[in-house]
């Protein structure tokens, strides 16, 4: 099924139910509180009851994998006939510019807010102000501890780390190495994603059978001139490389970089893939990425807070927590998911504002 059609759905999902309890919260788990994972097919709603205004903030659009996710968010909004207000903080650095685009969104009158942390826990506040004035606040791609959020719709993405690590074990073993020295590049270290990205690569990584070194662990922002300035660092610190692993705007970067250091030989692996991160696996430059399927991610949680306004109960009507299986893309399998499936139109440019049907 492609992304972009109106009859996407149905898509194989993995969910939870039941009632949320933000005290028995793991990081980059579902909460043991909720009863899952249950894996069944995602259905969508055919319209809105009526034309609701849903406020949206996200951490950035520095990168096309926040592009995809308001691809996927405004797609469903035209199909729903709801309309949209997009606010993006800049980076993940800026919490309290987030906090305050929540707050304006408020003002705003919006039906329900739509957002991707910046945060794992600094946002928990923001929420439960904007619970307390009874706008739902579904949570997307980013997950949050928040115990006044009303749904998610993400996938872990300590699964995604896992999922990399589990091919980079399988590819090295299968190359015959015993000794792996690895630099890892989770990205911003208070997310509610990138320190489960490392999470779940280690993990994996116990089943290697050799030996494992991760020589560095590189933190910061999304931006293409950070996560380039971190790589750049690592490689002239550390003599000996076997693998980069990391967030996708470092994974990236990482070819061009590499080249440049006539550090040929290093394999590049990465925990998420965005639409320039899938052109180099396509060209072999980057060996594999999981996906998290970031398109329909965004129109599952338009689909969840359109529910929620129709009244629905999140946990007893729908899933409290639901996203899509994690397929992993790599050099051999990648003609399998065309592009316009994982992320939508290569010309697709973002939509900020869009008007619900009257």
């Amino acid at each position: 099924m492609l992304a972009g059609e109106d009859n996407w759905w149905p898509i194989q999902v993995k969910s939870y139910y039941g009632v949320y309890d933000a005290d028995k919260k793991v990081p980059g788990q579902a909460c043991d509180c909720l009863k899952g994972p249950k894996l069944e097919e995602w259905t969508a709603p055919q319209k809105a009851v009526r034309p609701y205004t849903i406020g949206v903030s996200f951490p950035h659009m520095k990168d096309s994998y926040w592009v995809a996710v308001n691809y996927g968010i405004i797609q469903e909004a035209r199909r729903l006939g709801v309309g949209i207000k997009l606010l993006e903080a800049g980076g993940y650095d800026n919490l309290d510019k987030q906090v305050e685009q929540l707050r304006e969104l408020s003002r705003a009158n919006v039906d329900g807010i739509i957002l991707g942390s910046v945060h794992y826990r600094a946002t928990d506040g923001i929420i439960a102000e904007t619970a307390a004035k009874e706008i739902p606040v579904v949570e997307v791609v980013n997950d949050v501890h928040a115990p006044q959020v009303t749904a998610k719709a993400l996938v872990s993405f300590y699964d995604m780390g896992y999922y990399a690590g589990e091919f980079l074990a399988e590819q090295a073993e299968s190359f015959g190495r015993d000794n792996l020295k690895i630099a890892f590049f989770p990205g911003p270290e208070g997310s509610g994603w990138a320190p489960e990205t490392l999470h779940g690569f280690e993990d994996a990584m116990q089943y290697f059978p050799g030996n494992i070194e991760i020589v560095a662990v590189k933190w910061g922002d999304t931006g293409n001139d950070i996560q380039s300035r971190l790589i750049r660092d690592v490689l002239d610190e550390q003599e000996s490389i076997d693998y980069l692993v990391g967030n996708a705007v470092a994974a990236t970067a990482a070819p061009a970089i590499i080249e440049e250091r006539g550090r040929t030989g290093i394999g590049v692996v990465s925990t998420y893939i965005i639409p320039s991160l899938y052109d180099k696996i396509a060209k072999g430059r980057v060996l594999a990425s999981p996906s998290d399927l970031t398109v329909f991610q965004g129109r599952m949680a338009v689909d969840m807070m359109v529910r929620i306004l129709d009244g629905d109960k999140p946990g007893k009507d729908f899933p409290f927590r639901s996203g899509p299986f994690i397929p992993t893309v790599t050099t051999e399998n990648i003609g399998s998911y065309p592009y316009e499936g994982l992320f939508g139109p290569r010309d697709y440019k973002p939509v900020f504002n869009l008007a619900p049907e009257k």
